[in-house]
């Protein structure tokens, strides 16, 4: 069956682009096409999520893209700087032209819906401004992303609300009341709303920090820097400190005996538990947690060990823990009863006068878009669900029997437990279209590593469509068993981040992409001797020319 394109990519954040620049590398002449909801590239970086004071929680060279440094000369962002969010959305938008994914793509558009088509394509139905289209194409990727649909909540009486009552994904189009607002009221415990509560109290006004009793808690928040002058970011890439945590698939790239003895016995599991003892208790002290009780108020509820990629950096000008101690910004754990025209009723009795009401309150993790006629009805496994949860159950005792430590699960203070996990395998295909070799999803990731994961996945998702991976579960048992334990280790890993629902990588995803890399044929011991393989930062300038790598060891594999 013809069809309008040979791959379309949903999604021009970073994971979409990366993969959209990857297939044009190996696919030069087939017909690409990249579809994005907003009038811009970025995704969390568009045009329309940047609002007043945002950067990254990564300092400069970090957060760029292996084969497109971010040149000091061109960005204005020095080492050691975090980079300003408008400078973001310009490198994604540079990224795209130089690798020839802008001009093939179409913003403003937004995918609705995707279906199974005749011979294995596939149907997208789309929503522009001021019409519909249906598209065909032969393969899809989805990169949509972790925060494009919001958890907003509409609490009792927003309707009699005066002022402005917005989700922080708009903040940018309410960007002008950081300068007219005397009292805000902020609700969550998140990075983001850390962000919004600053930008509000760092131009006068006064803020209420409102958190919720009965969710996570406060975000971890640490410095840049942590001890002995250590970049913390960097140290998530040290191959001897991921040894620390316990991962399936953690030994990949070797050293199974230094991998295996930390969680395989009592004196190593004690180990661990001093190492991330000794993380936590870094950032309570530098914190200052204990020393004024509005701040107590923000000590995270769960130790780090639990807690995955929501453990964010201090990227402010000024400190953001003075501003609580100084009374500029309240913190109330407590939740909002009501509204009424100029102030929030909490569960606490506490009235609060609000000019203005952020909503930080998360994001959906499953996507808007509907999936019609998909096999088996969803995108995860194909099992009854009597026969699923006799896997789940060996899955979960085969990751016990390796890592005791799981066992012992922190206690989530309320929070509403979630479903299963997305069942992927290596977390980008659902198992029952393995086989077919048409359609991925890209970014399915929480992770701090954004850069590599991207990059790898990008690759790895390339590759596979074409049938050219060096490995490759080949038994719907083998992919069956692989996606449980994978998962469900998820599940278990980070119960306090997002693991109980996707994949969410810390001190993993150094070894994720090793994973990726070794399913195709690439080298996974990067560095130049074997102290520095254990003991030296991996970051994306290792990473430089491995399309190039994988060409030259798959000579025959690309058109």
């Amino acid at each position: 069956m013809l069809t309008d394109y040979d791959l379309v990519v949903v999604g021009a954040g970073w994971f979409g682009l990366a993969a959209a620049k990857v297939y044009l590398e190996l696919h030069p002449t087939e017909n690409i096409l990249v579809l994005e909801s907003s009038g811009s590239c970025g995704g969390t970086w568009a045009e329309t999520r940047i609002y007043p004071g945002l950067k990254s929680n990564n300092l400069h060279g970090t957060y760029e893209y292996p084969d497109f440094p971010m040149d000091p000369k061109v960005y204005a962002v020095q080492p050691g700087e975090h980079i300003p969010g408008d400078v973001l959305h310009k490198y994604l938008t540079d990224f795209a032209k130089r690798f020839g994914v802008f001009s093939r793509t179409r913003f403003h558009t937004k995918v609705v819906s995707i279906e199974p088509g005749l011979d294995d394509t596939w149907k997208l139905q789309t929503s522009l401004p001021d019409s519909k289209e249906q598209i065909t194409t032969a393969r899809v990727i989805l990169a949509t992303g972790l925060t494009s649909t919001p958890n907003f909540p509409q609490y009792p009486g927003v309707e009699k609300f005066k002022g402005p009552y917005f989700h922080a994904k708009d903040f940018y189009r309410n960007g002008e009341t950081v300068k007219t607002a005397e009292n805000v009221v902020v609700v969550g415990g998140a990075k983001s709303a850390y962000d919004v509560a600053y930008a509000y109290a760092d131009a006068g006004a006064k803020v209420e920090l409102v958190v919720r009793p009965d969710g996570q808690g406060p975000v971890w928040i640490s410095h840049p820097y942590v001890d002995f002058g250590l970049r913390l970011e960097k140290l998530l890439h040290v191959r001897f400190l991921t040894c620390f945590s316990p991962c399936p698939w953690g030994d990949t790239a070797g050293y199974g005996g230094i991998r295996n003895w930390p969680h395989g016995t009592r004196i190593g599991r004690w180990l661990v538990d001093k190492f991330w003892a000794t993380l936590g208790g870094g950032v309570v002290a530098a914190n200052g947690y204990e020393s004024h009780p509005e701040l107590k108020k923000l000590q995270p509820w769960n130790s780090a060990f639990w807690i995955g990629s929501g453990l964010s950096i201090h990227n402010y000008p000024n400190n953001f823990f003075d501003m609580v101690k100084q009374g500029n910004i309240r913190v109330h754990v407590a939740t909002v009863d009501h509204l009424t025209e100029q102030e929030v009723h909490l569960s606490t009795g506490d009235i609060l006068r609000a000019d203005v009401v952020v909503c930080s309150t998360g994001w959906q993790k499953q996507s808007s878009l509907q999936y019609l006629n998909f096999p088996e009805a969803k995108i995860g496994l194909p099992h009854p669900k009597e026969e699923q949860a006799r896997l789940v159950a060996e899955a979960d005792e085969n990751i016990f029997a390796r890592f005791p430590r799981l066992k012992n699960q922190p206690r989530l203070l309320g929070a509403v437990k979630p479903g299963d996990p997305y069942r992927l395998y290596r977390f980008i295909v659902p198992p029952t279209l393995v086989d077919k070799r048409n359609f991925a999803f890209a970014g399915m990731v929480s992770t701090v590593s954004t850069s590599i994961c991207a990059n790898s996945q990008a690759l790895w998702i390339s590759a596979f469509f074409d049938g050219n991976l060096d490995r490759l579960a080949k038994t719907d048992k083998e992919i069956t068993n692989e996606v449980l334990l994978h998962t469900q280790w998820g599940k278990w890993r980070y119960p306090c981040g997002y693991g109980a629902n996707l994949p969410d990588f810390v001190f993993d995803a150094l070894p994720y992409a090793d994973l990726l890399h070794a399913d195709l044929g690439l080298q996974l011991n990067r560095k130049s001797n074997g102290f520095k393989e254990l003991f030296a930062p991996y970051g994306p300038e290792d990473f430089v020319g491995l399309v190039d790598e994988w060409v030259e060891k798959h000579p025959t594999k690309t058109g």
